[in-house]
């Protein structure tokens, strides 16, 4: 079942690999709209914002009678699912990678739950965190945490990627 917190071990002592990065995981590099279906006349389900991580449930391709590249998606911070239509040229977007930088102070917890949990620290703008968890949907607060680690403190905390007010806290680095 979902919400269970643990470890994984990415490579056995016989060298079997258990687990790799994602290779269907992208961050949109301009905001894009995100579409019921993968026509331009589609209805838009909501705008993804620069930025913003979303996993690719199909490789993407490209249509042949307007020359586009679609991808069919579904967003990381609300799950929301469709399409997204990139115009001629290179799409932007790039591999996601598990690397936030701060943009703006956030809390660092102890635990996914943000609400009445006592802070570890303060991240500050600049910070940069590897992600070893997540993003993940915090109910309590109904926004989407990464827990984060630096190589100097190990694992840090959880902490919001973007605000109630949808201010970014954390950005793919």
């Amino acid at each position: 079942t979902w919400g269970k917190e643990g470890w994984v071990t990415l490579r056995g002592n016989q060298g079997t690999v258990f687990a790799e990065p994602s290779q269907s995981h992208y961050v949109l590099s301009k905001t894009a709209e995100l579409r019921e279906a993968s026509t331009q006349d589609s209805p838009v389900v909501r705008e993804l914002k620069k930025g913003e991580a979303f996993e690719a449930l199909d490789a993407p391709v490209e249509e042949k009678a307007e020359g586009q590249l679609i991808v069919r998606a579904r967003a990381q911070e609300d799950a929301k699912g469709g399409w997204i239509l990139f115009p001629s040229g290179p799409a932007p977007l790039r591999p996601w990678r598990p690397r936030y930088a701060c943009k703006a102070p956030v809390a660092l917890t102890p635990t996914l739950t943000a609400k009445d949990a006592n802070a570890v620290r303060r991240a500050e703008p600049g910070e940069v965190f590897d992600v070893v968890e997540g993003p993940t949907l915090d109910k309590s607060s109904a926004s989407r945490r990464v827990r984060c680690a630096t190589a100097s403190e190990g694992v840090v905390g959880w902490a919001t990627i973007r605000g109630a007010d949808g201010e970014t806290l954390l950005q793919v680095a």
